[in-house]
């Protein structure tokens, strides 16, 4: 039995422990008071996925799209932190424009612990100062090269056939298209930026493209996204332990087959692709073994990952407006050329006005929070904003302002950008630099890859339109968010 002082020591050691969780978690859930007369969205809206199948353009409707149209700015909690979201353009210009105050600060600074930041660590898309001039000057040229369209064609080709035999085996069924593109996206990036053969598109059960697959599923699950702190203690949570290694089987078997392809390559192909650049860089002693890694890994994900979703977007918007996806195959078709050139894809009006129309209503990443306040600011002359502060912008809902787009901002509508190739890229010229349209970010750090993305996409409409048509499975539930664990044939 025990002792009524040892009762009640118990007692006032367990009350103090509710007391610290209780201040710690008022701390951390309680939106700051500043800035002042910014609206927060409750705390709980970003758990609901941990309890709830929900889709998320039902969240941002119901919880974000009213307040985010009305201030401009948003509290939003995310990765254990309540963070400053922008919306209106005016205000993600000015952040652009003044790098320096809205300094980069990626994973690796924000929640340097966790898996998601030991995956890509400390890169050319989130680092600043001389270690992001570095990383740019050994990227950039890689990125901004000419690319041939040969290679793109060829995948987009293999690809075709890839659908036909899954259309061909399930008879009238809809099939599932997004492994598919993820092989084909894979093709892409490693052959023509990496200079690397991933056979994604002729090899099943690729290793490098399941560990990929298991990578992504495991950094982001919700508790661990908002939570990052819980990967402190990795150690104790065999799911964690268990991503880590995922994520570093991940990038040795990257590295390897890059390397591998590398020392087997011509000295006259090595030096104006990524890989080559890297690689050299490494051994030059130019970047560290982990530098390396970091920019290698980030540009095979970005690279691979956002021309993915950016071409499954289209493929479902193409299906659902058959009226756009027929208009657009008879000016392929009208060109009167079966592989497209550079100058053929210049003046295709319409293929970039979809292009264009389906990153402004699915931009890939929809919100980005990796910035910080270096010292105290007013955001348009208005809205205070403390020093240390995380900064971000959502590219989904900028890219729909109705202030900006009209009424129809919401509706997919190409004719928007113009009729000619001129009106067209005067649209999007002036759309970018107000950053009215923010699916390429903007400023200084404006992404490296859209011309391989842009040249990337128009090729595979080219080569799919010349050879296939689609339409929405009518079983399909249309929702931005899958149905959890129950994946349903979209075409």
């Amino acid at each position: 039995m025990f002792s009524g002082a040892l009762i009640a020591m118990l007692s006032k050691v367990l009350l103090a422990g509710v007391v610290v969780l209780t201040l710690s978690l008022y701390w951390v859930l309680v939106p700051p008071r500043h800035p002042r007369n910014i609206p927060a969205v409750p705390f709980w809206v970003t758990l609901l996925p941990l309890f709830f199948d929900v889709d998320q353009e039902n969240t941002y409707r119901r919880y974000i799209r009213k307040p985010l149209q009305q201030y401009g700015v948003i509290k939003i909690f995310f990765g254990g932190q309540w963070n400053l979201v922008i919306q209106r353009p005016t205000y993600v210009a000015e952040m652009f424009k003044h790098e320096e105050v809205y300094q980069k600060s990626g994973n690796q600074k924000k929640i340097p612990h966790s898996v998601l930041a030991e995956f890509l660590g400390d890169n050319i898309i989130s680092s600043r100062g001389d270690d992001w001039k570095l990383y740019r000057n050994i990227i950039k040229p890689g990125l901004q090269k000419t690319f041939e369209t040969q290679p793109i064609v060829a995948n987009a080709r293999k690809l075709c056939s890839l659908l036909k035999k899954s259309q061909q085996a399930l008879g009238s069924q809809g099939i599932l298209i997004q492994n598919h593109i993820q092989c084909y996206t894979t093709a892409n990036i490693s052959k023509c930026v990496l200079q690397a053969e991933i056979e994604s598109l002729s090899t099943e059960n690729d290793t490098l493209m399941k560990l990929q697959l298991a990578v992504k599923r495991e950094i982001f699950k919700p508790i661990f996204m908002n939570f990052p702190l819980l990967d402190r203690f990795g150690s104790f949570i065999p799911s964690r332990a268990h991503a880590r290694e995922l994520v570093r089987r991940f990038s040795s078997e990257l590295e390897s087959r890059l390397v591998r392809d590398h020392t087997e390559m011509p000295d006259s192909e090595a030096s104006d692709n990524v890989g080559s650049r890297l690689i050299a860089a490494r051994d030059r002693g130019e970047l560290t073994q982990q530098q390396f890694r970091d920019n290698l890994n980030v540009t095979f994900v970005a690279g691979q990952e956002n021309p993915q979703l950016l071409l499954i977007s289209t493929m479902y918007l193409l299906g659902k407006y058959p009226e756009v996806q027929c208009r657009l195959r008879s000016e392929i078709e009208g060109c009167g050329a079966d592989e497209p050139s550079h100058l053929i894809l210049r003046d295709m009006p319409y293929l970039t006005s979809v292009t264009y129309e389906s990153l402004r209503l699915f931009p890939p990443i929809s919100q980005l929070i990796n910035r910080r306040v270096a010292k105290p600011v007013v955001l348009g002359g208005e809205i205070y904003i403390p020093q240390n502060t995380y900064v971000g912008y959502n590219c989904y809902a900028t890219n729909r302002d109705p202030t900006v787009w009209g009424k129809t901002a919401d509706e997919f509508r190409p004719e928007r950008w113009g009729s000619t190739t001129k009106e067209i890229s005067m649209r999007y010229r002036v759309a970018r630099a107000r950053a009215e349209f923010t699916s390429f970010h903007g400023g200084s750090r404006a992404c490296l890859g859209e011309t391989f993305a842009l040249l990337e996409m128009k090729l595979s409409l080219f080569i799919l339109l010349k050879n296939l048509s689609w339409r929405l499975d009518p079983k399909w539930e249309d929702r931005k968010t899958p149905v959890r664990n129950l994946p349903r044939p979209l075409f």
